[in-house]
């Protein structure tokens, strides 16, 4: 299993290095820092369940092996508890694929984009 303090770090850099921002849509608030996106009660469940769907249609490989608690108080419903079954260096590439796929020109990922592309993906 991969350590989950070292995904949330790797994400969390991910998302830093390659610009990407996580824009909410609400007047005043602006981006949603890397660090909170990347907690695993916040967008990092979702954003691996992509990221695993993605590396399925493109490898026809297994899954991620992700461990999805159900969670009331999180972003999502879910908190993310752990990544079993592939290296991390791996869910880093699937994941930057899903970010690059979703986000505008300048590096933007909308909250409604990320909506429209997870309802895409998952039918």
């Amino acid at each position: 299993m991969s350590d989950l303090d070292d995904l949330v770090r790797c994400c969390t850099t991910l998302i830093e290095t390659q610009g990407y921002r996580f824009e909410t849509g609400i007047p005043g608030v602006g981006a949603l820092p890397a660090w909170r996106v990347t907690q695993t009660n916040v967008l990092l469940p979702v954003l691996l369940r992509l990221a695993e769907a993605f590396w399925r249609s493109e490898t026809k490989g297994a899954g991620f092996g992700l461990k999805l608690e159900p969670d009331t108080l999180s972003v999502t419903g879910y908190t993310l508890t752990g990544l079993y079954h592939v290296p991390l260096s791996i869910a880093l590439l699937a994941l930057n694929a899903v970010l690059r796929t979703i986000a505008d020109a300048e590096g933007r990922i909308t909250l409604e984009a990320l909506t429209t592309y997870t309802q895409t993906v998952t039918g």
